[in-house]
Parts: structure tokens; C-alpha cells; sequence
């Protein structure tokens, strides 16, 4: 070990050993020095090294080494100095045989004798003494031993002989000590160690820049800056700790900015336990298991009865560092400290701590840590306890711990009644985690809810799940038999049915459940209002879908400001509260509430809330028109959680995500995204109504609006048989007289998306807008303007911007239509700038049709052609189209220069000669040409369409 911060007290052991040269011990006359300092502070080091600076010197030395396993054997550590006399010069052959005669006769006799015995072995300690100073005739000497306090008793009693009188010889004691919690026989200790004759030298821990300087020596400076603070904190300044690290750092597999800690530092950490005293080893032990402060309640009980007393003298000197008043001073000590235990130690240990916790009451948060240790939970209390330390981390947000209590209960024995509540605890605890998880356990409380083993309280929890994963059939079999069974005068019972069946009418509105009768306990006022906070979520997006309630928006801003993610009825409340502000088109106020949820330090960032959580957040970026953010936090979603996992509720983010890369020109991708499986349930929710438009949207662009209008008319029937026939919810007739117009159905169209509007509220300006667009393509020539501002006013109200950019883009051409050049270039602008924005990577007017009702949308259109520009792209379709350069000037607004100076560009390009080469160029199948619209829907047949229901 490299000796550091240790010069001062090197240089006061050096001008010891210089007095002796002057003759003597020096002015104070004290013939004995101590080195005192924890155990690992360097004290064995700094004694070697004053050896060997004192035998430069010219001074014999005589060194011995006690030790706690030879406390028992009689003068071994006398023997250890008469071994080493030959060596170093001092005394005759006849002084060490003498000697020798003398430690063997000496052994025999305190052998027999009895350890207070004093005055049976005094004459055997003087000849012994008197043999040892006769080695100090031959100039000065230094009796060096180490770790004095493990030394056996007649070699104490012959060190004190000669101690007592070797004043004014030039012959110098040198003792190493650790502080124990109470000495090797203390009385003798306390006679060698007189006051008069010693001279105390203290080794302290390092300082943190005396760590610094170790680290410094063994890896560098610039490591050693960046580790040495926490090495410090880890280690106490302990020296041999210290280099523990070090190795450890040095012998990383790659750099890191944290110290390492590894088999190095733990053999160090049980190194100096096991050279401290036995108390200070159980008591490390006590508090790696039990985490408690020295001075704890623990402790006293759990160490040797008879150390009780000591547990004062416990701290920074008695422990190598490693004790504090906190108790074990770092993590990586108390697992080093665990780690050194074995498995059966543990156990016995934490058995104990968790019965005297319970006898004196403490809380099950504090008991179950200890039960999860044990081998077996032999009392009837362990497993409940386990259970409620479980259902109170829920409710803390503290998921990882809950698993681990109630995993360990109900691997243990428990009654009926209680494995089912344990089982309840335990699905709920998966589910916040991994939805799919907890479905195993599902199925055990199934059966305890029909054997009656749960009441409504337990079975609220599960029956959501159920709901989750679109295991319909058996949650309204579970709600029906609790209301059969239930007690109608037990408002409580009464309370909660009533919310399971409203969840359960919200998320399956089609589901008939046999909801509970009026009882004197359902009119109870508390009773309904613990059904009205239960059910707030799903009232305030009845006042949003049905109402068009503005004032909606207001409640479900307090909701949300006083309900968290932290368990399940709160995480829905604040999703339906969210929603209600998505469908009255406060995306703004949306997006500000999912970043506050997301940010609150209360938020457990559980992988189920915060998949749903940014779901929402891409649900905001889709309609507002940032289709890179909404693909990206919809892609991010769905990675969150498995397929399996999200249950019907995956229609969520997957219909973001198709639309996104379906206004985006992906259709592949989209088309891969369709090809997720999802429950055939998610089409008997809501969430399945989002899906079908998503999907229909995609069929539209991908040129099959026959698929598309059967989608969003399955979305009307839904609506309509689930009464939920709200503009607000999907606006199935807008979508469905667009697939209409694309299919050269105008008349139908305009019927359909004129109905549309007149059932729409004031409150839906996104959707209004969206109609006007399509009522504005069933109509002629001018007539289509006033319809298309209107729409453009309202998207810049309700802050859209990629219907914005489609709109402008429509608004652009009509006025190209009718003349109107200056206005048609900068609406046109504006739409591509907005394209831009959004990520759209090219814009069409919108479809319209002929006085015939033939689609005109077919004739643009659009090429990309390798190895041009979007732009001459534009122009070499066009020409092929057979437009003369004045027509694509006008349809570009761009000058007839210019396009002449693209074609003769683009001719170049292609390696073609004339209007004719390049059409068949474009028409021909060869590499070159890659057409865009339409595309084949997915990559397999282009009439297969993914799973979904069918209305006959």
C-alpha cells in the first residue's frame, strides 16, 4: 500500500530513532510508541517502512506480528523477536539459547497456570525480560510489533518488564493498535500502555484530497479527478479501500465516470470487518440487512446479547470507516457486506428483524422487505402483510417494489380468500408494468370472483383488464354475477357496480350488462357522489360528443388538475379528460396537460401510463398537422408496450400512425402498419371507429375507394346502432362523400356531405371545415371558392395546418379555374410552405369532378421520375400529358421560359428527343420511372384487406 498524508507522522518515528543514536529515547523519556488508527489506515505499512529506514540507520530491529487466531499461544510474539535477533545482530548464541530454554520452559508454565495467576509466572516474566535486555548491549534497538492488540498475554507481560525498564537505553518500542470496542484483556493492555512511557502517534482516514493522490498514483490524474469525490464518499478515506478501487477501476472493461466497484473492493470491505472486532462484524451485518442506523431498534436485539453495551463504542475508528451514525456508510459497502453472508445468515437475520417488527407494530412497508428474505412464510400474519405492504406501493407508484411483495405471498400459503385478494393485487401491479403479464393471473381471479371469494371492490380492477384485452363475454359474466349477488343495502358494493358497468357502456357501447337496480343504497347521496367521481371521465366526453359542451373543456381542466397516472381509475379518468379536450379541438390546451403529466415528478413513468401518455401526445401532433412528431410519437407508443400487450387500445396509436404516413405519400409503410394484428373486439369500442377511418383513409390513397367507403360506412353503422352517431367522434359521411367523389359519385356526395354539416356543432370547427373541402369538390367552376376560404378560415382557427396545406392548395386551383392567377399563386404558395411543414411531400388539388360526374382528380397524376427534380418532374408529366408549355406555365405559375429551360434539362436527363419519347419513357415499365399515385395497398394482393368487422 502507498503510504499517503503519512510523512508527518514517518518523520516523528524517524527523530525517535535519531535520539537513540544520541543516546537515549529522547527529552520526554517515553520508551513506548503507538501507532493508533483503523483497521486498513496503513499502519502495518508505515511500520515496514520506519524498519527499514531504521536498519539504514545503522539500529537493530527485532519485528513481530500478532495475531487474533494465536491470542491462546503462550510468548509467540516473544518468539517472533527472539527469531529475528540473529538477523539483525542483536545479543549472543548464548542469549538466544538461553532465550530459547527459557520461551519454552515459560510456555509449559503459563500453559498450566491461570490467566490472573500474575505472581505464579512473574519469576518466569523476569528471565525472560532480563534475557531480552541483554540485547540491548550492543547498541540501539527497535522492538517493532504489530497489531499490539491481538497479542497474547505472558508476551504483553514481557514487553511491560523490559518497557519498565529500559529508560535512558537506547532502545525504542514501536506498537501498532487498532481501536477496538473493548480490548484483549484490557487490564494488561492498560499496564504496557502506561500513560508516562507513551507516545501516541494517530493515523487518520485520507482526506479527499489525499484520495485523490492515491487514486492519482495508481490511474492517472485525469481519471482520479473524475472519480476521486465518489471513491471518497465510498470508501470513508480508508486507505486499503481506496486501492481496492483503484484495482478495480484499472482492471474495467472500458472507462467509466463512476468508480468501479468489483471483487476487489468487496474482499477489502470483508477484509477489514474480520480484522475489526466481532461485534463490529455482526453489527455490519445487522445493518446491511436491516438498512437502519447505528443507534436503530434493530440492532441491540439482533447482535450478540452479551455486546449489547459496546454498541456505543461502534463508529469511524472501531470500523475501518466503513460504520457511520446512518449506519453502513454507502450501498456498495452493504452489499459487499450481503454479499460476504450466507444465504442461511441472511435468512435468520431477516426472520428475526421481521417478527420483533411486527411484535412492536410497525407498518407492513417496513415488515415485507424482511418476509421477501425468508425461506418460508411459517406464520399466518406474513402473508397478509406482504399483501397490504403490496396494495400500499401501489398506490405510491412504487410498482417495481409491490411486485416483490406480493410475488413472494403468493408463492407462499395463504387461505382462499386471501390468494385471491393477492392474486387481484398482484394483476394489478403486471398490468401497470406489461398488460399482457397480467393475464395469467386473471384467469385464478375469475375464479375466485364466481366462487365468492372477491366482492366488487377487488373484482373493479380485473374486470378492466378484462375490458382491456377485449375479453368481453367474461367481464359482463362478472358483472353480472356481483350485481346477483351483490348487497343492495351496502353502498359501497352499490357504488362501485355502478362504475364498472358506466366504464364498461364507454368503452363497449354496444354491450348489454345488466346494470345493478336502484336501491335505497344506490339513492344514497354519498354513494352517488363516489359514482359521479368514478365516472367523470366518461361524463366529461358525453358533454364533449354529445353536447358539444365548451364548458367541458373548463371541468376537465380541473380534473386533470387533481388526478394523477397512479392507479387505474385515476390513469382513466385523466385519458378520458385528455380526449373530452381533443374532441372539443383544444389541441393547444391538449398538448400543454400531456407534457404537465408527463413531466410531474408524481407521474410514475410506468410503461402503461406513459404508452397511453404518448399515444395522446401523438393523437395532438396528428391533428395538428405534424405529421413527422405524430408518426414518430406513435411509433414511439406502440414500442412501449407489445402488441399482445396493448389489448383494443392499440387502435389508438396505430391509427395515428397510419394516417401520418398515409398524408405523408408512405403507403407501404402504412400498409406494414395495417398488417398489425388487432383484437377483433377493438371494432365493438370506439377506438376501433379511429382504426377504420385510419384505414380508410389509406385505401382512399392508395386508389381502392370502394374499400374506403365501406369502412367509413361501417364507422356510420357502429355509430348509429351504439347511438353514438356524433360528428365529433368520426365524421364518417365527410369521409364517405369523399371515397363518393373519388368513385364519380357527386350527387351522393354533395347529399351526404351536406347532412354532415347540418348535424355539426358550432363547437366543431376542424370537421365543418373538413366538409366545406368536400362540399366545395361537388360543386362547379367559382361556385367551389366561397366554400374553400371558409374552410381556410376556420383550419387557421382550429390550427390544422396540414388540411390547411390541402385546402390552400384546393383554394389555389379554383382560383387558377376561374381566373384568377394572383390569388391561385398565393394560395398555392402558401400551401406549399405549409407542405413543407408538415412533411407532405407533394400537394394535388383536391377531387373534383366533371359536369359528367367522371373523376378529374386521375389526370394529375403524379411522377417521380429518377433522376429529376420534383419540380421537372412536374413538368415532364405534364408535357407527357400531352399539356402545350402555355398550359404547364399556367397549371406551375412559372413563366413559358421557364418551363421551355426545364424540358430541354429534363430531355437531357432522360436521354430523349421529343414529347413522344419522353410519354413512352414514363409509361414504360423499365427502371427510371417510379409511379406514386396510386400505389398497391401493402405488399401482398391488392384486394386483401386487413382483419375487421363487416356489417351484413
Amino acid at each position: 500500500m502507498e503510504l499517503t498524508e503519512r510523512s508527518c507522522q514517518l518523520s516523528l518515528l524517524e527523530g525517535r530513532v535519531a535520539d537513540l543514536f544520541r543516546g537515549g529515547t529522547g527529552p520526554t523519556n517515553r520508551t513506548v510508541t503507538v501507532l493508533t488508527g483503523p483497521v486498513g489506515v496503513g499502519k502495518t505499512t508505515l511500520l515496514q517502512t520506519f524498519a527499514r529506514r531504521a536498519c539504514d540507520a545503522g539500529a537493530r530491529v527485532l519485528g513481530a506480528s500478532a495475531s487474533r487466531a494465536e491470542r491462546t499461544v503462550p510468548l509467540e510474539v516473544v518468539r517472533q523477536l527472539v527469531r529475528a535477533a540473529p538477523l539483525s545482530g542483536a545479543g549472543g548464541p548464548d542469549t538466544w539459547a538461553r532465550l530459547g530454554r527459557l520461551l519454552d520452559e515459560g510456555a509449559l508454565a503459563w500453559a498450566d497456570a491461570d490467566d490472573t495467576d500474575d505472581e505464579g509466572t512473574a519469576l518466569t516474566t523476569a528471565a525472560i525480560g532480563g534475557a531480552l535486555l541483554e540485547m540491548t548491549t550492543r547498541g540501539p534497538l527497535v522492538i517493532a510489533v504489530d497489531d499490539i492488540h491481538h497479542a497474547d498475554v505472558p508476551s504483553l507481560r514481557c514487553l511491560d518488564y523490559v518497557a519498565r525498564r529500559i529508560s535512558g537505553l537506547p532502545v525504542l518500542i514501536v506498537l501498532t493498535e487498532a481501536p477496538r470496542t473493548r480490548p484483549w484483556r484490557p487490564d494488561v493492555h492498560a499496564e504496557l500502555l502506561q500513560p508516562a512511557r507513551l507516545h501516541r502517534i494517530r493515523l487518520p482516514l485520507l482526506t479527499p484530497d489525499g484520495t485523490f493522490q492515491l487514486l492519482a498514483q495508481q490511474l492517472g490524474v485525469p481519471v482520479a479527478r473524475t472519480i476521486a469525490a465518489e471513491s471518497h464518499q465510498i470508501s470513508g478515506g480508508n486507505p486499503l479501500l481506496v486501492q481496492a478501487l483503484a484495482e478495480d477501476q484499472a482492471a474495467a472493461p472500458r472507462p467509466a465516470d463512476h468508480p468501479t466497484v468489483g471483487e476487489s473492493f468487496r474482499e477489502a470491505v470483508l477484509s477489514c470487518l474480520y480484522r475489526c472486532d466481532h461485534l463490529v462484524l455482526n453489527a455490519a451485518r445487522v445493518l446491511a440487512v436491516t438498512g437502519e442506523a447505528l443507534h436503530g431498534n434493530l440492532l441491540p436485539h439482533l447482535v450478540d446479547a452479551r455486546s449489547r453495551a459496546a454498541l456505543d463504542a461502534i463508529d469511524d475508528s472501531t470500523s475501518a470507516g466503513l460504520i457511520n451514525e446512518r449506519g453502513l456508510r454507502h450501498p456498495a459497502v452493504s452489499q459487499a457486506v450481503i454479499d460476504g453472508m450466507t444465504t442461511e445468515e441472511r435468512a435468520r437475520l431477516h426472520l428475526e428483524a421481521a417478527c420483533l417488527l411486527h411484535d412492536d407494530g410497525a407498518p407492513p412497508a417496513r415488515v415485507a422487505p424482511h418476509l421477501i428474505g425468508i425461506d418460508e412464510l411459517v406464520e399466518p400474519w406474513m402473508a397478509q402483510t406482504l399483501l397490504d405492504a403490496g396494495e400500499q406501493a401501489l398506490l405510491d407508484g412504487e410498482v417495481e417494489a409491490a411486485l416483490r411483495y406480493l410475488r413472494r405471498a403468493h408463492r407462499g400459503r395463504a387461505g382462499e380468500c386471501l390468494r385471491a385478494r393477492i392474486r387481484s393485487a398482484l394483476a394489478r401491479a403486471e398490468w401497470r408494468l406489461d398488460p399482457q403479464a397480467a393475464m395469467p393471473h386473471l384467469v385464478g381471479v375469475v375464479t375466485a370472483i364466481r366462487a365468492g371469494h372477491l366482492g366488487s371492490q377487488q373484482a373493479a380492477g380485473p374486470i378492466q383488464y378484462l375490458l382491456w384485452h377485449g375479453e368481453i363475454e367474461e367481464a359482463v359474466e362478472l358483472v353480472n354475477h356481483l350485481s346477483e349477488r351483490g348487497d343492495g343495502a351496502d353502498a359501497r358494493t352499490a357504488a362501485e357496480l355502478l362504475i364498472i358497468t358506466g366504464w364498461m357502456s364507454i368503452l363497449y357501447p354496444g354491450v348489454m350488462v345488466d346494470r345493478p337496480s336502484p336501491t335505497t343504497a344506490g339513492r344514497d347521496p354519498l354513494t352517488l357522489a363516489r359514482v359521479k367521481r368514478g365516472i367523470e371521465g366518461a361524463t366529461l366526453l358525453s358533454a364533449v360528443l354529445d353536447r358539444g359542451d365548451a364548458g367541458a373543456v373548463e371541468q376537465a381542466e380541473r380534473t386533470l388538475s387533481t388526478t394523477g397516472l397512479d392507479d387505474e381509475q385515476s390513469m382513466w379518468t385523466a385519458v378520458c379528460a385528455l380526449i373530452a379536450i381533443i374532441y372539443a379541438d383544444r389541441l393547444d390546451l391538449a398538448d400543454d396537460w400531456c407534457d404537465r403529466l408527463g413531466r410531474d415528478p408524481a407521474t410514475p413513468h410506468h410503461p402503461t401510463p406513459s404508452a397511453l401518455l404518448t399515444a395522446l401526445r401523438a393523437t395532438v401532433a396528428g391533428r395538428l398537422g405534424d405529421l413527422c412528431r405524430a408518426d414518430r410519437l406513435a411509433d414511439e407508443a406502440l414500442g412501449q408496450l407489445s402488441p399482445k400487450g396493448w389489448g383494443v387500445v392499440i387502435g389508438i396509436p396505430l391509427a395515428v400512425r397510419i394516417r401520418a404516413l398515409t398524408f405523408m405519400g408512405r403507403l407501404d409503410a402504412a400498409a406494414a402498419c395495417l398488417q398489425v394484428p388487432v383484437p377483433p373486439t377493438m371494432f365493438e369500442t370506439p377506438i376501433g371507429l379511429h382504426y377504420l377511418q385510419a384505414r380508410g383513409m389509406h385505401a382512399l390513397a392508395a386508389g381502392s375507394p370502394e374499400a374506403a367507403l365501406a369502412d367509413f360506412q361501417l364507422c356510420g353503422q357502429l355509430m348509429h346502432r351504439w347511438s353514438l352517431d356524433f360528428s365529433g367522434l368520426v365524421p364518417w359521411r365527410t369521409e364517405s362523400a369523399r371515397a363518393l367523389l373519388r368513385m364519380g359519385r357527386r350527387q351522393q356526395a354533395g347529399k351526404l356531405v351536406r347532412e354532415e354539416l347540418a348535424r355539426l356543432r358550432p363547437v366543431h370547427v376542424r370537421y365543418r371545415a373538413a366538409a366545406l373541402r368536400v362540399l366545395a369538390a361537388t360543386e362547379d367552376g367559382s361556385d367551389r371558392i366561397p366554400h374553400l376560404r371558409s374552410a381556410v378560415r376556420l383550419l387557421r382557427q382550429c390550427g390544422d395546418r396540414m388540411e390547411l396545406a390541402h385546402n390552400l392548395a384546393d383554394l389555389g386551383h379554383a382560383y387558377q379555374q376561374a381566373g384568377d392567377r394572383r390569388q391561385a399563386r398565393v394560395a398555392s404558395r402558401s400551401a406549399r410552405e405549409l407542405a413543407e411543414e408538415c412533411g407532405i411531400r407533394m400537394l394535388r388539388p383536391g377531387v373534383s369532378t366533371a359536369r359528367n360526374g367522371a373523376v378529374e382528380g386521375r389526370r394529375d397524376t403524379t411522377v417521380l421520375v429518377e433522376g429529376l427534380t420534383d419540380a421537372e418532374s412536374r413538368v415532364a408529366v405534364l408535357a407527357a400529358q400531352g399539356h402545350t408549355n402555355r398550359e404547364i406555365a399556367e397549371k406551375l405559375f412559372l413563366t413559358v421560359s421557364a418551363i421551355e429551360q426545364r424540358l430541354t434539362r429534363i430531355y437531357r436527363k432522360l436521354d430523349v428527343n421529343s414529347r413522344s419519347e419522353l410519354t413512352t419513357r414514363l409509361r414504360s415499365g423499365r427502371p427510371g420511372a417510379t409511379v406514386l399515385d396510386p400505389p398497391s395497398r401493402g405488399s401482398g394482393d391488392p384486394g386483401r384487406r386487413p382483419p375487421g368487422p363487416r356489417l351484413r
